[in-house]
Order: C-alpha cells, then structure tokens, then sequence
C-alpha cells in the first residue's frame, strides 16, 4: 500500500500555481527562440520542457510513503449464518442443514488448524465443531456480517482471516466497509437455493407510530411476488383478531405492488393492526405473509380551560405561552370585574362575553386535558353548584392545576369546598390572617430531596447542570400559605426558611393523585420571572418554557413522564428471539424502589404467564435483564411487579405482586428478516473481491485448506522521495547548464 504526498506549503494548490508560472516561462523561451532553424528550436524546446519539469519536482518535491510487510501465518474463524432466512427450505433442505453439514464435515480440519467457530445473526455466539448439528438453528432475528466480523477481530487473538457461510440475505448493510475497516482477509462460501423459491411477501410497511383518536392513520404496504406469474392478490387489514377490511391489488409484470390504506384508530392506548396475504399452498415462506403494527394512539391537541381571576404578569405570560403552542387548544377566560364592583354602565354594555359557567362546566369539561384555576376567586360567580362536578371530572381522570395569588386558595375561600378536597395540600380556611396566608418576600424555591427525579424540576440534563439550573433562576416573590402536604402527596418545590403548621419546609408546588387523575398546587404567581427576570439577568429565558411544556405534559398523563416505565431494545421480535430489557422503576412520587427485589413477566392478551425473570433494582431504580420472546405471533407485555404488596389481578397462584409498569411488544414469524428471502450472491463475491479473498459455493464441496488465514503484518514504513536526492539536484545543474550554452552559442 502506497500513499502520495507533495512536501510543499499548501499542497496542491502551491503545485498547480508552480506548474502555470514554469508553463508561462517556457513559452517565453520558446518565443525567443523563433529565429533558429527548426532543428535547434525542436533541441531548445525540449530542454526547456524537460528543465521546466524537474523544476517543479523540485520545488514541490513529491513524495511516496509504502509499506514493507511480512505474510504472517494467522488463525481462521468460520462463522455460520444463524439468521432466520437460512430456514428457507428449497429441494427438501433447508439452508441450515446444508450449512451445517458442511461444517460438521470439517470437524477434523478445524481441530488441526485451530479454528474458531461462531454462528451470528443480530448477534455472534461461540459454537464448536462437534456439537450435533441439530443444535445449529437458524432463529436469529437479523442478518449483520458486519457486526459479526467486529466481534471475531475484537474476541480472536491472531485472527487472520473469516470464512462466512451464509446465504447473503444481509439487510443491515455496511458488512463491505466495516471489512475494509478492519483489514481482514474474508472468504465466503455462499449458500442457494436448490430450486427457485416460490413466494408472495410484504416485504415493507411503513406507517405512524403515533397515531390520533378518530383521525386518519395511513399505512403504506409494498408486496413482491418471487417466481409466481403476476396475479391479483387479497390483503386483509386486522385489529387484532378483527377484520376491518380488504383491499384487493393487482400485481405488475415485474410481480411487485404497492397499497395505501387508511385507518381511523377509535379508542386509545396501544392498538395492534395486522397486514396479511392469503396463504398460497406452493409459497415456501409463508411467514412473510403477514406484518404486524404496533400503533399507540393519543389525542392529537391538548385541549386546556384556563379561568385567570385577574390580570396579572403571570396571567399575561401563562397565557402567551399557552397560545404559542401549535398542539394546545386554549380556551381561557379571566375576570375583569367582579359582579359586586360599582359601575355607571349596564352589565350587558361591559361584558363582551360573559362567563358561561354552565356551558364549561356542565355540558364541556370532560372535553379538556386540563384545568387551570389561575388565582381565581369562585365565589363571586356563583360557581358553588360547579365545584362537585371538578371534582368529578378529576376522580374520572381528569387533571386540575390551582396556581396561587390573592384570589387564590385560602384566601379564594376553597378551605371546605370539593376542589379543596381534592387539591394536594390542606387549605387553611379563609379567616386566617393575611399576614399568614400570602407572604410577599423574595426567596429561591428548594427542591425537595425526595423530589429530585419528579420531572417538574428537570430543567437541564445532569443533576449537576440541573442544580445550577435551578440557581440561576430569579428569585420568587409572594407565597399563599397552606396548612399542609395531604398524606400520599408529593413535595416538590418548597420555601428555604419558612415552615407549615406541621413544622415542615411550607410548599410550593405539590402534585399528586386524585381518583385516576392528576392535580397540582402552585402556591405563587411569579414563575413569570423565571422567563423575563431570568432573561434579563442571564440572556436565556427558556427556563419558564421548559417548566410549563413539563407540568402540561405531566398533568395531561403523558405515558414519557410516567414515574415508572419499561424499555425494550426493539417493538418487534422474531419467535424466541432474545429481549434486552431497561426499567426504571419509582413510586407516585417518583422516589426510586431502591434495591428491591422485583420480577419482570412476559404476560399474553390475557394476562396468562409465559416467562419470567427475577431481579434487583438498583440505588436508582434501575433494572437490566434479558428475556426471550414467545414462539406463537401476537401483542405481549413485559410487566414489572414488586415481589411484595397486593395482589394483582391474573398474578400466578399464591404469589402477592404489585404491578409497577408495562410495555407492549410484537412477536413476528416473519419481521424485515424474511420480508425479503431471496439469497444475495453478489453481496459475498463483493466482499471476498474487496478483501482479497477467497469466494465459493456450498456445491463445490470446499475444504478448509482451501481458505488462506496467512495475514500481513507491515515491517516498515518507506518514504521515497527521488528529487531530494543528491544525483537528481547534480543532474538538474546539468541540464540548466547545457540549455544556457546552447542558448548563448546559437544566440537565442
């Protein structure tokens, strides 16, 4: 291997301007020289082009740096193609059987030259030679060369080259560069198909993850036909196990079509759709007949009421903010006057809508995500007879927010009323003195030890930069002074110095659960001057932003901000395919079950068992385990429960367990590894031609001695550069001296 180089400033740049400046010269010469005899200008020409050339070698001085290397002797690892494509069975056979004979012919080799063995597929698993040939099953759920030859570089020492036996059917991509990268020597030895397969597929659907209650879900569909004369098939679109409706497509000459259909998703949560084929009695893969779709679907806007008691700056920025948002309908109202309030005109001639109480309230407030009480006052509005029904509205699973002011809690009077009953602090009832139910100090709220996971006080990414986050905010000014934190409720933000009846820190923002819905209460109306003080002061206002899209989305049950919640590495596995799992478990409060014991289920649509791993939560939370996937097609769970508490509904026999989160996954027979079954010849005679090896065919019988595992190992590094060299300087003296004689000889 060779690489070039110019030894002048700027490179190539610099060689280009040199090369016009010596042609310009030489043309000059040559002008000069017009009046000779055609025999001497044809002498001088030649000199002048041959002098101009070492000149400019000279000065950009090229450079060649090679590599001396040794063919070192190295070790060969084989690695069998484990992926669900080689199941196809073409002539009798499967692809595996095939393979996996021909590796267990070479038992005898291998033992003598020290190769490795591994089968891969989405990952790489050490095998050995003598182990039955049975135990080479093809269940991986994916096909990636290039992950497997990082895996045999980084695990075998010595490694001098890789045999690949697979059939091609790579979908991952970037198995050519990742060789090229490594440097390794890899052979292949490519495994057909004995008769040309036979079968219809969807071989890609594409569609919205996320999809909106009673609004249009597209879902596009490709289907391919391989050796099947064009016809016209039948695609049924299922909910589970009911069918919505048939589509019926003609295929082209080339036996390829596309779909687009339309569903509307009609209640929320997790829907499972599936695509599927009529099954044709000669197709070999009958699995890719069928596609599931993992749909979760949520309402598209959030809607929100918020009644504000008065204007106010916080009133004027809560507002902004909520308008601004294109995915919030806003409707909110706040009070000019009040109904005692002396006035010379008409109450018709000075409200330009009047507060409609009764249409809100009674026929609309299921309707909304949220209720926003902003220091707002009931009494004077006769709202009474409403409060019972905000009150239901939250127990069904609403969400009510009470943000403080002087017509705020206490002093609003909602001490004995259903909203105070259903707010997360004790009110203090209306006849306390002001002086101790409204502060009006300046202070930096304190977040409380036990909150510091609750979303709400997540301004920044790490605890640390969280932390001076919070510092930077500008002071609050003004607190509404309650009673006390309800028992179950959760303390967020709370006063540095003053205390509640009880003697703890008096609260700020305090959240928690009402019936199945949520509530907060702020008790201030300055959070404004997180945004134009913070801004002021620092340049980045984005703080009160960030803070309200968070309690929005808290308080709407955005399912992201639930305290507890399982993640698996995919949303879709083939049949016994492994399951990386991630929890992260905390209580309502969002305090973490720290070093718990706890169990993760894989539970079916009727909660029925099908395995399960025990396991320990960390300091934080946090769990990792491996599962496996069902073999039978279908929507599952991975459910996480506490080892302790009541018990739940469906858990095994005798055993108490609390369930603390769950997450949906989808088991396919077929998947993106069988969408698309065709072998991928090409792929391997690519790869061994980039890498210098060797490629055949499981049909020519090859043995392992056919397969070098000799690898280069570079000595020495050589840089060359012939102009800097003493004969090449003497020899371009030369050549300027002979051109300067003839030059004054002939007169020229």
């Amino acid at each position: 291997m060779s690489t070039f180089a110019l030894d002048v400033p700027f490179g190539w740049v610099t060689a280009v301007l040199l090369a016009l400046g010596f042609s310009i010269a030489v043309v000059l010469t040559l002008r000069k020289a017009s009046a000779l005899s055609k025999q001497r200008r044809v002498v001088l020409s030649v000199l002048r082009i041959v002098t101009a050339v070492f000149a400019w070698c000279v000065a950009v001085q090229p450079s060649r740096t090679r590599e001396r290397a040794d063919e070192d002797p190295g070790r060969l690892a084989v690695l069998l193609d484990a992926s669900r494509s080689m199941r196809v069975e073409t002539g009798g056979d499967t692809r595996m059987a095939r393979a996996s004979g021909l590796v267990a012919g070479w038992r005898a080799e291998a033992e003598a030259r020290d190769v490795e063995l591994a089968t891969f597929g989405r990952n790489t698993t050490p095998r050995r030679f003598n182990e039955d040939r049975a135990s080479f099953t093809a269940s991986e759920d994916d096909t990636r060369i290039g992950d497997a030859l990082v895996q045999m570089a980084e695990g075998t020492s010595n490694l001098g080259a890789v045999l690949v036996v697979s059939d091609g059917a790579d979908l991952a991509g970037g198995s050519i560069e990742r060789a090229e990268e490594l440097g390794l020597r890899v052979h292949a030895v490519f495994v057909p198909d004995r008769t040309p397969l036979i079968d219809d597929a969807l071989t890609h659907v594409d569609y919205d993850r996320v999809g909106f209650l009673r609004r249009p879900l597209r879902i596009r569909a490709d289907i391919s036909t391989h050796g099947i004369a064009a016809h016209t098939v039948a695609v049924s679109l299922f909910e589970n196990d009911t069918l919505l409706r048939e589509e019926r497509v003609s295929l082209s000459e080339d036996g390829t079509a596309h779909l687009d259909l339309e569903v509307v998703p009609t209640r929320l949560g997790r829907v499972l759709y599936r695509l599927e084929l009529p099954h044709l009695a000669e197709d070999v893969v009958p699995e890719n007949d069928s596609r599931s779709l993992l749909v979760r679907v949520q309402r598209d806007n959030l809607r929100a009421l918020l009644v504000a008691g008065q204007p106010s700056w916080d009133q004027r920025f809560l507002r902004a903010f909520l308008k601004k948002d294109p995915t919030t309908d806003l409707i909110s109202f706040f009070i000019l006057r009040e109904t005692t309030d002396l006035t010379m005109a008409d109450s018709d001639e000075l409200a330009l809508i009047p507060f409609p109480t009764d249409e809100l309230f009674s026929e609309h407030l299921g309707s909304f995500d949220v209720v926003i009480f902003q220091n707002f006052e009931y009494a004077p509005y006769d709202m009474e007879i409403y409060l019972p029904r905000i009150r239901e509205y939250v127990e069904r699973g609403g969400s009510f927010a009470m943000i403080g002011g002087p017509l705020s809690f206490s002093q609003a009077g909602y001490a004995e009323t259903p909203v105070g009953e259903l707010l997360p602090v004790e009110v203090l009832p209306r006849n306390t003195p002001e002086s101790r139910a409204l502060t009006t100090d300046l202070f930096r709220p304190r977040i409380n030890d036990a909150a510091r996971h609750h979303p709400l006080v997540q301004l920044a990414g790490d605890a640390e930069t969280n932390a001076l986050a919070w510092q930077s905010l500008a002071p609050m000014q003004g607190l509404n002074v309650v009673a006390r934190v309800r028992e179950g409720a959760q303390r967020v933000l709370e006063h540095p110095t003053l205390q509640d009846e009880d003697g703890a820190p008096l609260p700020m923002l305090v959240t928690g659960m009402y019936g199945r819905g949520r509530v907060m209460a702020l008790m201030s109306d300055t959070t404004w001057r997180w945004g134009m003080t913070t801004g002021g002061a620092s340049g980045d206002a984005s703080s009160y932003e960030r803070f309200w899209e968070t309690a929005l989305r808290w308080l709407a049950l955005d399912p992201l901000l639930d305290p507890s919640r399982i993640v698996t590495d995919r949303e879709r596995y083939g049949p016994s395919a492994p399951i990386d799992v991630t929890a992260t478990l905390r209580r309502a409060g969002y305090v973490p079950y720290a070093d718990e014991a706890i169990v993760l289920r894989v539970i079916d649509g009727e909660d029925r068992e099908l395995s399960r791993v025990n396991a320990r939560t960390s300091s934080e939370g946090e769990v990792e385990s491996a599962m496996q996937a069902p073999d039978e097609p279908g929507g599952y769970r991975i459910v996480a429960e506490r080892t302790t508490g009541p018990t739940v509904a469906g858990s095994p026999p005798g055993e108490a367990a609390r369930r603390i989160a769950e997450e949906v996954f989808v088991v396919e027979l077929g998947g993106d590894e069988l969408a698309d079954p065709r072998t991928n010849e090409a792929l391997l005679r690519q790869l061994t031609e980039r890498t210098q090896g060797t490629f055949t065919t499981l049909d020519e019988a090859p043995h392992l001695d056919a397969f070098s595992s000799t690898h280069a190992r570079v000595r020495e590094l050589i840089h060359d550069r012939p102009f800097a060299t003493l004969p090449a300087i003497a020899l371009f003296a030369a050549l300027m001296g002979i051109e300067w004689i003839l030059r004054r000889r002939w007169g020229a």
